[in-house]
């Protein structure tokens, strides 16, 4: 899992220098092979030249002076021989029994004043005044393996020198052509609300990116519209069923008090009533997250988070002693301000200190705490509830959830708290387990100077 995580937020810059880096790095070991050894094959194919060269130079000489002659200048009555003073070079001319005639080239091992060269020989046998002799010519292969040392230092070396140049060049080339690309994912991760997003078309010659960015383009204007239809949709039939809800409440209200009812026709009147509270609340909700969506509120106040957190404490001391829980509130002995709109922050921190209420049996117990993390100014809600499983985190801000295995839904109270967390460009992070209880914790980051702004 740790390694899928670690491939995924790898970037494609990232992933192109390390295939362009393994790229260069198979270049090295293959070039540290092959090209050794095809210095070695041209080093050989030139001794070998030069040996036939030199052959050819000998059969002329015992053409001019007789191979008999040349093997008398030698003291020997049956052979020549003679090396050059660095034993690099050497020539033998003498009798040969076999009588075939033939030429060959091959390394060979010759012992001289007790030390062994290896030399690179060529063989041949002539016939001269009815007579066979036998030609060797050899030539010392110690400065070719000496040079091929070196050739193999100096091909790794200048490899390596030309990889590195070129991994930077790689990477700074691909930084440069994917910087359109970066600029467009940066304007994605930049725009927090459809109506914000930057068209400006990014400046790039490549097609594949025009592309890209003109298909976000279009899809954020669809995105936009649909945003903008879904908002006053919302916000109209909010506003049109308030108005019937208002007239039947009336209704009930003027017919409990002209009408002598019964036990049981009263309760049924209190619970419809207590429905159509519901009812009224759940509009306003809609309407409020219509107005948030609008971008209605200012953000403009100054608000103390001590003070905000001891009045819903006692906002809420009824329901802590009709379930009996036990409420604890920590909070600093010095103001902690933070601004934002001072109605939204009293919702936010109402609606879950009431999720916590419902959620937590009888006797439990609820914490709040404000603190300070690194310079960052926290809040904590905690309690010792039914809590929620995995699987279901992920979608506890969603409107209406409903979990089947439960019976539980969330409603619109927590859909309401992460707009107005993400409103104020906050953040909010959940911990729950089943059984064990849910902790919030909010972190109250810089607001942006553009939402301070009149909408």
């Amino acid at each position: 899992m740790f390694k899928a995580s670690l491939r995924s937020k790898v970037k494609l810059k990232s992933k192109l220098s390390i295939v362009n880096a393994l790229s260069k790095a198979l270049i090295i070991a293959i070039s540290a092979f092959i090209i050794p050894w095809l210095v070695n094959q041209m080093l050989i194919r030139e001794i070998d030249n030069q040996l036939i060269e030199n052959l050819d130079k000998t059969y002329s000489l015992v053409e001019q002076v007789g191979a008999e002659e040349l093997i008398k200048q030698g003291g020997d009555q049956q052979a020549f021989g003679s090396y050059n003073i660095l034993k690099e070079e050497y020539i033998s001319i003498e009798r040969a029994v076999d009588t075939a005639l033939f030429e060959s080239i091959d390394f060979t091992h010759r012992a001289i004043e007790g030390e062994t060269f290896e030399y690179r020989v060529i063989s041949a046998t002539f016939e001269s005044q009815g007579k066979f002799y036998l030609i060797e010519i050899g030539k010392s292969i110690k400065s070719m393996i000496e040079f091929q040392s070196l050739i193999k230092k100096f091909t790794f070396i200048f490899l390596l020198v030309l990889v590195a140049l070129t991994v930077v060049l790689d990477l700074l080339i691909t930084q440069y052509l994917l910087r359109p690309f970066g600029r467009i994912i940066d304007r994605l991760k930049a725009s927090d609300h459809p109506k914000n997003f930057d068209y400006t078309p990014v400046k790039t010659s490549t097609a594949d990116f025009k592309y890209l960015e003109e298909s976000i383009h279009g899809l954020m204007k669809k995105i936009e519209n649909a945003f903008n239809e879904e908002r006053d949709y919302i916000s109209n039939i909010s506003h049109e069923l308030l108005t019937p809800i208002s007239i039947i409440r009336t209704k009930l209200d003027n017919f409990v008090n002209t009408t002598q009812l019964t036990d049981d026709e009263a309760i049924k009147i209190i619970e419809s009533k207590v429905t159509l509270g519901r009812l009224t609340k759940l509009v306003r909700t809609l309407l409020l997250m219509s107005r948030i969506d609008n971008e209605e509120y200012l953000l403009a106040d100054k608000v103390n988070l001590n003070e905000l957190l001891r009045s819903l404490s006692i906002d809420f001391q009824e329901h802590f002693e009709q379930k009996n829980l036990e409420f604890v509130l920590k909070v600093s002995d010095q103001p902690q301000n933070i601004q934002g709109n001072r109605e939204l922050l009293h919702i936010l921190f109402f609606n879950l200190v009431n999720n916590a209420i419902k959620y937590t049996s009888d006797g439990g117990h609820i914490t709040v705490i404000l603190f300070m993390d690194g310079g960052i100014t926290k809040v904590e809600i905690k309690d010792n509830g039914i809590g929620i499983s995995e699987e279901n985190l992920p979608f506890i801000f969603t409107r209406f959830k409903k979990f089947q295995e439960s019976g539980n839904n969330f409603g619109l109270g927590l859909a309401l708290v992460k707009k107005i967390i993400d409103y104020h460009k906050f953040s909010i992070e959940v911990y729950s387990k089943p059984d064990k209880g849910t902790r919030f914790v909010i972190k109250f980051l810089s607001i942006s100077s553009n939402n301070t702004q009149n909408h």
